[in-house]
């Protein structure tokens, strides 16, 4: 029974970090359908919110998901699914990390230097 307990837990705190990151970013830019905010004013990088503890919130989102579904179900089958699909979520995070640096230069290397890609620091 704490297994089904974790399990709901790491789900509703991967969907909640998932909507909190989705919020920051704006509904358009989290779903990728633009690249920009939707006042040109606003600054193009987030560091608000979810941004300040983990570089990319929506991935950490969805490992939490993929997590807790495992837990759930507890089959070697969903295991599987969660290893790889979690690889490929964490190989994206890298990629679209190395993107943002190219395309944002020195100030997305210093949000680097301080923010981790996907596991936060505890202070």
């Amino acid at each position: 029974m704490a297994f089904i307990v974790v399990a709901v837990a790491l789900v509703l705190l991967g969907v909640g970090l998932e909507l909190w990151a989705g919020f920051e970013l704006g509904w358009r830019r989290a779903l990728d359908l633009g690249d920009l905010p939707p006042d040109p004013a606003l600054p193009q990088l987030v560091f608000r919110g979810p941004f300040g503890f983990v570089r990319h919130p929506q991935s950490l989102g969805l490992l939490l998901i993929l997590i807790g579904a495992a837990v759930a179900l507890r089959s070697v089958g969903m295991y599987a699914v969660a290893v790889g699909a979690g690889g490929l979520v964490i190989a994206m995070a890298l990629r679209h990390d190395r993107e943002l640096a190219q395309r944002f230069g020195d100030t997305y290397l210093r949000y680097r230097r301080v923010v981790p890609l996907l596991l936060p620091r505890w202070r």
